[in-house]
C-alpha cells in the first residue's frame, strides 16, 4: 500500500512540476516508475547498542548478483518508509548490500528532553553505523576494501553528513534537503515531528517566542552538520530544495557554503518533494556511486 501511495504521489508531483531544475543545472526529473519486485534480494535484521541506546537496522542482500558495494540509507525523522524501502530494493537488485537503520531513540521523543543528551545524540549514529558495517562484513564475508556509500534526505541527510565525515569506510555520499544550524531548524521547521517537539518543549519552558527558543537552543546544541561537514574528505553531492520550510532552505545553503567544494543541484521544491528526489533521481544517484567503484 505504501509503495502504491508513493507511486501516486510521485506521478502527481511530476505532473505538477514538468520542469523542476533551475539554471545552470538545467535538468528535469523523470517520472517515477516503481520496478516490479522480482525479489532479487533477501533481508535480515541486525542490532547494536551504543551506551544505553539500542539501534536496529534492516539489511538488503543481493541474490544472484555479485556484491560490489555497501550502501547506508539513513531514514528521515519519521522513520523508515516507502522511500527508504524502495531505494533499498533498487540498489540491492544492482549488487549493493543496503543497510537501513530503522529504530533508535533520541531526546526528541521525550516530553522533557535532557538538552545535554540531545546534543550528544548527534554523534551516536556514527558508532552504530560502524558497528552495522563491521557486522555485515563479517556475516557476508565481504572484503574490507568494498566501497561504502551514504544516502539520506531530510534528517537522514543531516545524519548522512555526520556519517560521511566520521565513518572511515565511506567513499562517497549523496544528501538531499540536509541543512546546518540545528538550533534554527528546531526553532522553525514545519516538519510535524519537530514542530510537535518544539511546541511541547516551549510549553515546558514557559516560552512563546521562537526567537527566544532559538537563543535557548544555541546555549546547548553545539554539535552541528555545518561543523561536521568541514571534516568530509570524500566526494559528495547535495540536492537543495529552494522552497523548503521543513529543513529551511537557508540552512541548506549554509551547509553548502561550509562544506568542502562539492557538486550541487538546486530545485524549486518544498520539503516533501525535495526529499522525494532520492527516489526520482536514483538512476543518477546509482550512476554517481558507480563512478567510484
Amino acid at each position: 500500500m505504501k509503495t502504491v501511495l508513493v507511486t501516486i504521489f510521485c506521478s502527481l508531483f511530476t505532473f505538477m512540476h514538468p520542469a523542476l531544475a533551475i539554471p545552470p543545472e538545467n535538468q528535469t526529473l523523470a517520472p517515477y516508475q516503481e520496478e516490479a519486485d522480482s525479489r532479487h534480494y533477501e533481508t535480515f535484521e541486525i542490532k547494536t547498542k551504543v551506551e544505553a541506546y539500542e539501534y536496529e537496522a534492516i539489511v538488503y542482500k543481493p541474490t544472484g548478483t555479485p556484491i560490489k558495494a555497501v550502501l547506508v540509507i539513513y531514514p528521515t525523522i519519521g522513520g523508515v518508509n516507502s522511500i527508504e524501502g524502495s531505494n533499498a530494493q533498487y540498489f540491492s537488485k544492482r549488487g549493493y548490500v543496503v543497510i537501513v537503520p530503522y529504530l533508535f531513540e533520541t531526546e526528541l521523543n521525550k516530553p522533557n528532553p535532557d538538552m545535554d543528551k540531545l546534543d550528544s545524540d548527534y554523534y551516536r549514529p556514527v558508532v552504530s553505523v560502524i558497528s552495522f558495517i563491521n557486522y555485515v562484513d563479517f556475516k557476508l564475508n565481504l572484503p574490507s576494501t568494498l566501497p561504502v556509500f551514504a544516502l539520506g534526505a531530510s534528517q537522514g541527510g543531516i545524519t548522512s553528513v555526520l556519517i560521511t565525515a566520521y565513518v572511515p569506510r565511506i567513499k562517497a555520499a549523496w544528501f538531499a534537503t540536509a541543512g546546518g544550524d540545528l538550533p534554527y531548524i528546531y526553532a522553525r521547521s514545519t516538519v510535524l515531528q519537530i514542530r510537535e517537539f518544539r511546541e511541547r518543549h516551549m510549553r515546558t519552558l514557559g516560552m512563546s517566542d521562537v526567537d527566544q527558543y532559538e537563543t535557548y537552543l544555541r546555549g546547548y546544541l553545539k554539535n552541528d552538520p555545518s561543523l561536521s561537514c568541514k571534516d568530509i574528505k570524500v566526494p559528495f553531492h547535495q540536492v537543495i530544495a529552494l522552497r523548503d520550510t521543513g529543513v529551511p532552505t537557508v540552512t541548506q545553503e549554509l551547509l553548502a557554503r561550509e562544506c568542502p567544494p562539492h557538486s550541487i543541484d538546486r530545485y524549486k521544491l518544498g520539503h516533501e518533494a525535495g526529499t522525494l528526489t532520492t527516489v526520482l533521481m536514483r538512476k543518477k544517484i546509482f550512476e554517481y556511486f558507480e563512478s567510484f567503484i
